[in-house]
């Protein structure tokens, strides 16, 4: 039998305190929000672990957990569909079809991205699928005073090409942060979006650069203030929006997913010991 690839989205989410006001919750040793950051993958497992149903507001949804160990969490979703057939009186008629993808994560504190597997049969972009398990998770996350951001993976390659592609067009570039609150992707910041955050509850901080009219922006590599901000935004802290001469519709980093190829094979018989092994796949 042969095996084909099978392609992977790439997501990292983001767990922030709802408040710099966090109450205290002596059963988890939560005291103050400090305190709930240095819990929040742990509450995170246990909320994963009690998986809830996920929903769609147009289908029938089926979930399956394939893995539930340590910071690895892997489940199968399939969404209900109908296919007609012919049967063997050549009559027609229709019957469920379950088409399914693979959603993979890993909550290790310094990672935290999601997988997604890309089967058009069953949904028509892997944003749906983000979408549905962030709203999923948020009421539940809630009751805990955290809240959940997801962003895609891209590379920031393709931020400069369109720098590049589009010199001396581009009018607009607005940067949609989330308030970082992973030390190894926000180190890159010349921007303090950690102190804003903790003055202002501030979850999404927007920083737009606009031209004067009849102009357009001088966008250099150099720049080490804008470098790390489309650092930070590729490594899943947030979208990058263009607007651009000629276009009517803004162009997003985010049409650029980051993805991997694993074998069919391989994500079919997915265990803990095979998931280290492609943790390396994930990384930058």
């Amino acid at each position: 039998m042969k095996y084909k690839n099978i392609s992977f989205d790439l997501y990292r989410y983001q767990l922030l305190p709802l408040t710099q006001d966090v109450q205290p919750d002596m059963f988890r040793k939560i005291l103050n929000v400090e305190h709930l950051k240095e819990h929040k993958n742990i509450i995170f497992q246990e909320l994963l672990s009690s998986f809830p149903e996920l929903k769609s507001n147009t289908n029938n949804l089926h979930q399956m957990v394939v893995v539930n160990k340590d910071d690895w969490f892997v489940f199968k979703l399939g969404i209900q569909k109908s296919i007609e057939i012919e049967n063997e009186n050549f009559d027609k008629e229709r019957i469920n079809n379950w088409p399914h993808i693979t959603v993979i994560i890993n909550n290790r504190p310094d990672c935290q991205f999601i997988a997604i597997s890309k089967n058009l049969k069953a949904f028509s972009s892997t944003n749906v699928v983000s979408n549905i398990l962030s709203d999923t998770l948020r009421p539940h996350l809630k009751n805990y005073q955290l809240s959940m951001r997801v962003e895609v993976l891209f590379d920031k390659k393709e931020f400069w090409n369109l720098v590049h592609s589009n010199r001396g067009k581009i009018t607009s570039i607005r940067f949609e942060l989330i308030s970082p609150n992973m030390a190894n992707i926000s180190k890159c910041l010349k921007v303090d979006l950690k102190q804003i955050n903790l003055d202002t509850n501030s979850h999404r901080t927007c920083l737009e650069l606009n031209s004067a009219d009849d102009t357009a922006l001088e966008i250099r590599e150099n720049n080490e203030v804008i470098d790390g901000l489309v650092e930070y935004s590729s490594q899943g802290g947030g979208d990058i929006v263009f607007k651009i001469n000629g276009l009517k519709r803004s162009v997003h980093t985010q049409k650029t997913n980051r993805t991997i190829e694993l074998d069919e094979l391989i994500v079919e018989n997915l265990n803990p010991e095979s998931l280290e092994t492609l943790l390396g796949f994930f990384r930058p």
